[in-house]
């Protein structure tokens, strides 16, 4: 595929540059067309509507799919209703930082400083969120705004979702405005405040459908135009099929593969006209694409080859934006990407098996471009999916070094049951960084909230203070830990601290739903799920048949650790009292603290290893978690589901927090979702049993453990090896694990690429949920990738860090004191 190459390269050489054009267009219609008084559903609906009609298309290149996120052919648009104003003290040096910069033009800078930024300089969501009186608390407020506590994804939007892309490839979006046309019509505007909104929305998804349809009109316009103007033969009937596909979709049903593709690009794109571009995602495609592959296969008019390049045009395609990223964020957690998710395999809504030919095509398109968007998921069903679909996933996972991750069927669908979904919904669910959502059903906002867990422990053992705010009260004052009699006062006085914190980041969650549902409705996205249409309501009030907020949690391994820590240490063994212990936190550990230190890091129980002590403490960690949230409803009438998925955050927040019980000094990075913490276990069958034991029902929304592989020798045989991991994968799935990534990477070729990264250009690794490029990861998170435990395959044992990197001082943490 010389055109895929050609692309790949392309794509991988080309810059991210900041795109303006959004927030230009959307500021020039709020200044100059809107009508202020019209309800906020029309409004959000004539603004995503001229952006899509009048913004300026370019065929960027030869790629089979038409049309593009941004004006850039790798772009950051800008929202400036979210999160965009974050980067205007930042306009002359974004483009000049050292990780990930974003171009930026001095003239579109001036823009930006001019025209744009000052007319939303009072509306974006944070803004909107702290003119409101009474709520949220100024409590909660302040926790949120030092992010070294909480952070609340609603800030940036509600996007990390699956919409029903189906339902247009099978009606077209014609045939859903007429459906939203007819609703209307039925109603009677006189019979009181209830019908006039949903009258309102239901013209919003005709006003904001219809915006999607010019775009796609004008698409096929300057295609039919770049035709003409194109002496090659071949490209200018490319340029002509492609013109008659978008004259036909997204506004009329899919009649074959290449157009059923085209479409759902299609609405990605709309979506994204309407809201940022985080983990906004196409979910399984090998289910929603296979009637037209299967058809086209039979009928002769497309063989598998020409449907993996025009697979391989999606991948690039996904990967066109990236999120606009400010400085702090950058240096945090930076390094995700955009995130859109792909799902594959595993089984159908009756319970057979998915796993169809177009499957296997998309496994060798990942295979093939081993790019970070999309991140790709395997499901997995032990008693279902036969073999050679699961030794094909591994052969992929081996082959890329990283993609895809492997989800368990059997566990995510009991735990999306626990949480009142349909037997059939849960069965078709598809993976959003780590977590399980029920495709087209639940707009399940899976960033909603991510809490620094040792945060809470830290207000425990400082009676509501912390050793960042110092003096300042942010916890109720509880017990003082030196007059602690027993283990169970701990847990008591944790339980406070966390039931409090948690109440101040779901009031944070609560009111920035009730502001997405006055200001920021999302008509478009509300059209491509179930049940707004049905229920004439915004899916951002709770249309949607399922509402639930995904709240995950920082930090998991290193409190459970501090937990058997204090347990051992001081109640059982008595090697310390909880006075010395706190003064040893106080002074991170210093000097004379070094034989405490040394005791807490290497002998009580660590999360990993089957010690019945640390599996004790971490059931009953993520059963307090759960019983925590089940109270709490959010605004779009869901609950909040725990999740352990930390994509890049976990570093970020690591380098906030002070040191902690379990031996770890302040500032230094935490480990991902449920993955042990460094170090911390030499066995990799204990690691796999130990976060299995755990269980899924009390994580409804999934956790991610991350394993990382010495790769293969050159005299070790690949079908062993590849047998070895399947064979770990599906060991693991049946004691009820839920979720498995790995990198399969030394320690060696993880330093070496921090040190020499032009060498390592477009290494690809998962972190937590997600795939990224190792060279755009913070700082921190390349600590933590390096740091996390290498298993040796065959044997299951750790390697050890190499001597001459932990003598170099690079990890002081490696290795006894």
């Amino acid at each position: 595929m010389p055109r895929i190459l050609r692309l790949r390269a392309r794509h991988l050489a080309t810059p991210t540059e900041i795109c303006i054009e959004r927030a230009q267009l959307i500021t020039q219609f709020m200044t100059q067309l809107a009508n202020r008084d019209e309800p906020p559903q029309l409004l959000v609906a004539r603004r995503v509507r001229h952006y899509l009609a009048h913004r300026e298309v370019t065929i960027h290149d030869d790629n089979l799919l038409a049309g593009s996120t941004t004006s850039k052919p790798i772009g950051a648009p800008i929202y400036p209703e979210f999160d965009g104003l974050m980067i205007w003290p930042e306009l002359e040096v974004i483009g000049a930082r050292k990780v990930n910069p974003q171009l930026l033009s001095p003239a579109d800078a001036e823009i930006l400083d001019l025209q744009v930024f000052p007319h939303w300089i009072d509306k974006p969501a944070i803004e909107r969120l702290r003119a409101r009186v009474g709520s949220p608390s100024p409590v909660s407020l302040r926790l949120l705004e030092r992010l070294a506590f909480f952070s609340s994804g609603e800030v940036n939007g509600i996007s990390r979702c699956v919409p029903a892309y189906e339902r247009v490839l099978r009606e077209g979006m014609e045939g859903i405005i007429a459906e939203a046309r007819g609703r209307e019509r039925v109603l009677d505007a006189t019979r009181g405040p209830e019908i006039r909104d949903q009258i309102w929305f239901y013209q919003s998804v005709q006003i904001a459908l219809q915006g999607a349809i010019e775009h796609a009109n004008k698409l096929a316009s300057v295609a039919r135009s770049s035709a003409r103007d194109t002496a090659d033969a071949t490209r200018r009937a490319e340029l002509e099929a492609l013109a008659r596909i978008c004259e036909q979709v997204p506004a009329k049903p899919a009649r074959t593969f290449r157009e059923a593709i085209n479409s759902l690009w299609l609405c990605q794109i709309a979506l994204h006209a309407e809201n940022v571009n985080v983990g906004l995602s196409p979910g399984r495609l090998d289910q929603i694409l296979w009637p037209f592959y299967r058809r086209d296969i039979e009928d002769g008019v497309l063989t598998p080859e020409q449907a993996l390049e025009l697979c391989c045009c999606l991948w690039l395609k996904l990967g066109d934006n990236t999120k606009l990223v400010h400085e702090l964020s950058e240096r945090l957690w930076g390094g995700a990407g955009s995130t859109p998710a792909v799902t594959l395999g595993g089984v159908d809504e009756r319970g057979r098996d998915a796993v169809n030919d177009l499957t296997y095509v998309l496994l060798r398109t990942t295979e093939l471009m081993a790019l970070r968007e999309p991140s790709v998921t395997a499901r997995f069903h032990c008693d279902i999916n036969d073999r050679s679909y699961r030794q094909r996933v591994v052969q992929v996972i081996v082959n890329t070094g990283a993609v895809p991750a492997i989800h368990n069927d059997l566990t995510a669908i009991e735990a999306l049951g626990s949480q009142g979904h349909r037997r059939a919904h849960a069965r078709d669910f598809a993976v959003i960084g780590g977590s399980p959502v029920s495709a087209g059903r639940d707009l399940a906002a899976c960033g909603s909230i991510m809490l620094n867990l040792a945060r809470a422990l830290e207000l425990t053992l400082l009676q509501g203070k912390t050793a960042v705010t110092k003096d300042e009260q942010i916890g109720p004052v509880t017990a003082d830990p030196c007059s602690f009699a027993c283990f169970e006062q701990l847990w008591e006085a944790f339980t406070i601290q966390l039931r409090t914190l948690v109440g101040h980041v779901v009031e944070i969650d609560q009111a920035l739903g009730r502001i997405h549902q006055q200001w920021l409705p999302t008509p478009l996205r509300s059209a491509l799920f179930e049940g707004p249409l049905e229920l004439g309501q915004d899916a951002s009030r709770g249309g949607a048949i399922y509402n639930s907020s995904g709240a995950s949690h920082v930090g998991f391994a290193d409190v459970c650790d501090s937990f058997s820590a204090i347990e051992v240490g001081v109640f059982r063994d008595g090697r310390v009292t909880m006075a010395e212990l706190v003064a040893a936190l106080h002074q991170d550990f210093g000097p004379s603290h070094a034989r405490l230190r040394n005791y807490l890091r290497y002998k009580p129980p660590k999360f990993g290893s089957e010690d019945p002590i640390s599996a004790r403490n971490a059931a009953r960690l993520v059963d307090c978690i759960h019983a925590v949230y089940q109270p709490h409803i959010n605004c779009r009438d869901g609950r909040y589901w725990p999740t352990y998925a930390t994509s890049t955050s976990h570093a970020g927040h690591g380098k906030l927090c002070g040191a902690l019980p379990n031996g770890r000094r302040a500032h230094k990075v935490f480990s991902g979702g449920l993955t042990p913490t460094a170090g911390a276990v030499d066995d990799l069958d204990s690691v796999l049993n130990a976060v299995a034991a755990v269980g899924s029902q009390p994580i409804p929304g999934g956790a991610t453990l991350e394993i990382k592989c010495t790769p293969r020798r050159p005299d070790e045989s690949p079908v062993a090896y590849i047998e070895r991991l399947g064979d770990l994968i599906e060991a693991h799935f049946r004691k009820g694990g839920t979720q498995l990534q790995f990198n399969i990477r030394s320690y060696e070729e993880l330093i070496d690429a921090m040190d020499h990264p032009h060498k390592y250009e477009h290494l690809i690794v998962q972190v937590s949920g997600h795939t990224a490029y190792f060279n755009d990861l913070s700082v921190p998170m390349k600590e933590e990738l390096i740091s996390q435990t290498q298993y040796h395959l065959a044997t299951g044992a750790a390697a050890p860090l190499p001597t001459w990197w932990r003598e170099g001082g690079r990890f002081a943490d490696w290795g006894p004191l």
